[in-house]
Parts: structure tokens; sequence; C-alpha cells
């Protein structure tokens, strides 16, 4: 299992200052296991973010969606990431409103940052219909989507021409000149540098933005200074903005 300090080590190799993690614990065994051993390990490593995994809280593995979200707060918890695909290692719940929308509507009201891995961008039909619904009932959620693959931007850009809310990480948009065509079309500020480290490679990722052909400050947005800005916005206190 990869430690904070091997994660540091590859981050300084690369260059990269800081970065956003979840516990594999919490993804492949439980959400409430992995968020609370995630904070025990990543204590005195402030160069690395707490990610909580999130889920319904229908089956009592997490509090009640408020409760959550203020633990998470309290905890110093900036960003939640969710896994809710039916296939492979998915937690296997809907985002139907009738289902997640208390959850999604929880993360809205403190505008928490939410990364959505379907790991059906990999592996079958995205489910677009799920990540229109999320945008159009809960507009104050910044909806980032994980790990995007090509010719996904044929549907893609129809949300990301619709919905101001949602956002794209770098890591996996495999496209021809994906990032320089995301910029144009939508501005820099839509894009948000990630790795995928350790299933994919930190510096392909690094390389990857590196290598864009866009102008230097959108390569400092789009490396953190967007991600900053998102996270900078979340109202810690509970309250909504």
């Amino acid at each position: 299992m990869l430690r904070p300090a091997d994660l540091l080590m590859e981050m300084d190799r690369l260059g990269i200052a800081g970065g956003m993690t979840y516990h594999v614990l919490a993804h492949e065994h439980a959400p409430a296991v992995g968020n609370a051993e995630l904070l025990r390990e990543l204590a005195g490593h402030d160069r690395l973010s707490p990610v909580w995994v999130v889920m319904p809280a229908h089956t009592a593995e997490l509090p009640p969606s408020r409760e959550l979200i203020a633990q998470m707060l309290a905890a110093g918890v900036r960003m939640a990431r969710m896994f809710p695909s039916s296939v492979m290692d998915g937690h296997r719940f809907s985002l139907s409103e009738w289902c997640s929308g208390d959850l999604l509507s929880a993360l809205a009201e403190v505008r928490m940052p939410l990364a959505v891995d379907f790991t059906l961008f990999r592996r079958g039909e995205p489910p677009w219909d799920d990540i229109y619904s999320i945008c159009e009932h809960h507009p104050r959620l910044p909806l980032i989507l994980i790990d995007i693959q090509g010719r996904n931007n044929r549907t893609l850009y129809a949300l990301l021409e619709r919905f101001d809310n949602l956002y794209i990480q770098t890591a996996g948009f495999n496209v021809h000149d994906g990032l320089e065509d995301v910029t144009r079309r939508f501005g820099a500020h839509r894009l948000l540098y990630g790795s995928g480290y350790p299933v994919q490679s930190m510096g392909a990722a690094r390389l990857h933005l590196g290598r864009a052909l866009v102008g230097e400050e959108q390569k400092a947005a789009i490396a953190s200074g967007n991600l900053l800005r998102l996270l900078d916005d979340v109202a810690v206190t509970g309250a909504a903005r």
C-alpha cells in the first residue's frame, strides 16, 4: 500500500508541491474505515490534503448527509469523491435524486467540490443522464469528472456548454489536443490537473499538461489555481453562500 512518504517522494521527483488524496480502503473496503485511516496517515503531512469518499446514508455506513459534511469540515476536508458505478469496484448506488439527492444537496450547500469516478468511462457507456441531472438539480455543486477517455467529448461538450459547474480532471483525458480544445472552447478554468496516481503515471500526467499548447498562465491555472479557487470557496462554517 502506498504511504504518504512514497507519494511525497514521487511528487518531489516531478516538482509537484501538493495534492489531494483519498485512501484506498475507502474505495475498496468501506468509506468510514478508509476516511478515518486517511486522517491518521496524513497527520503531519501538510502538502497532502484529505479527500473523503462519500455515499448516501441509507445503509448507515456513513452518517446522515449534513452530519457527514459537518464532520468533514471539522476535520479539514474540503473535497469529496464517490464511486457510484455498479460495475467492477464501484459502490453500486444510484445517483438519482430519490437516492443521492440529499447528499448532493448537502455538498452543494457548502459548495464542496465532488469528484465522481464512474469507471465506466473506460469500460462502457458513460452515464450522461446522471451527470446532466446532478448539474441541473445542484448548480452550486462543483462536479469534477474523473478519467474521461477519447471520443467522449462528443457528448461531454454539450454538458460543458450548458453547465458552468462541470469540470474535467486532466488525468485520463486522452483526447488529441484535448486540453487545448477545452481551453479554447470553454476556458482553462474548466480543467483541473490530476495524476490518477498510483494507478496511472504521475509523470505522464505532468508531461501531458507541461506539453500542452496553452499559455503559461493557463497552465498555472490548470495545475493548481482552478482547484485552489474551488477549495477556497467552500463555506467552512457550513452556511450556504
